[in-house]
């Protein structure tokens, strides 16, 4: 199983690519920068990555057709794959935070997500691209200029419908924050998915974005997984009730305020939640802890390679070098 990397979206684009010479030392497959309302443009950003690194494949992570109609996903994917010469990615999404933030509203979800699949998997892989959909459209698009081997095309879906739709076009899906009480169903969906399709399975990636706090300093790690954990499959129910008693599940869905305003004021205190079930969740939707948890948090990883994933990506937060030297210099040597 392969080790990718997450950054913040508040790095700057030299920042990024600093980072990325350093995580080029040690054999992590990826780095993917996120797609956030408040933040630089990732694939701009994206460009000194792709080209201060020669081994790292460069992805962006979520993007929708919301925001971006699928040929221009293509065709900003597809240069910069010329920037890195055939280590672009991408994962393609049915949402996110543009939709309220350019107040245009959700419309035809699953539906819009399969059709930009897949737009994007044909327009990549220099097809002639004549699409009559239903949410879009496209009509003699094709992409004679691109000569790099195709970049890659991830789904960032987690529910049954649009793993189902992934499965259809995509080269993989990245599923999210899913704790590994959870992932048998969503692997049951892809398994049969893929079957359906007449797809091979060991072709098709299976990736799952994980938060990654480790640090020597665990209080300082307790405290940014606590900020962060709003953002866990934003609490809904399908991500609480695997870790916590039906009274404690009620309990969160009435108090989620308290872990949004933890998270906008950076501080982790998540107010009149009792510290039980915060430490519950933090074990569960996240790593966390200092050095002596590293086993552990190693064996979650072996977990989920046993299951089937082919990746993990891991979102570290603050002071990232130090993410990436730790990981590199005491997880990866145990992963083989």
């Amino acid at each position: 199983m392969d080790i990718d990397l997450i950054l913040e979206p508040d790095l700057t684009p030299a920042q990024i690519a600093e980072l990325g010479v350093l995580a080029e030392q040690y054999p992590f497959r990826a780095i993917w920068i996120e797609n956030y309302v408040r933040a630089r443009d990732p694939f701009l950003s994206a460009v000194p990555l792709a080209l201060a690194t020669s081994r790292l494949k460069v992805g962006i992570v979520v993007v929708s057709g919301y925001e971006m109609h699928p040929l221009k996903m293509a065709n900003a994917l597809l240069t910069l794959n010329e920037y890195c010469h055939g280590r672009a990615m991408l994962t393609v999404g049915g949402g996110g935070e543009w939709p309220g933030v350019m107040q245009v509203g959700y419309g035809r979800r699953i539906q819009g997500f399969r059709e930009a699949a897949d737009i994007v998997t044909a327009a990549v892989s220099g097809k002639v691209v004549n699409y009559p959909g239903q949410v879009y459209k496209s009509r003699g698009y094709v992409a004679h200029w691109h000569r790099e081997r195709p970049p890659l095309v991830y789904g960032g879906a987690t529910g049954p419908r649009m793993l189902r739709a992934a499965a259809h076009a995509c080269d993989g899906t990245m599923l999210s924050d899913i704790a590994l009480p959870m992932l048998d169903k969503p692997l049951a969906t892809i398994r049969d998915a893929l079957a359906a399709e007449g797809r091979d399975p060991a072709a098709f990636r299976i990736s799952n974005f994980v938060a990654w706090h480790v640090k020597e300093d665990r209080a300082a790690s307790l405290r940014e997984a606590r900020r962060e954990l709003m953002l866990r499959g934003w609490l809904e129910r399908e991500w609480l009730e695997p870790l916590l008693s039906r009274d404690d599940v009620e309990f969160v869905m009435a108090h989620k305020q308290a872990f949004l305003q933890a998270f906008r004021d950076r501080s982790g205190d998540i107010k009149g939640v009792p510290d039980p079930v915060v430490d519950a969740l933090v074990e569960g939707l996240s790593c966390a802890g200092d050095l002596r948890d590293l086993d552990r948090h190693t064996e979650r990883l072996r977990e989920f390679a046993r299951h089937g994933l082919t990746e993990v990506a891991l979102r570290i937060h603050d002071d990232p070098a130090d993410s990436i030297r730790m990981l590199g210099e005491r997880v990866l040597p145990r992963l083989g």
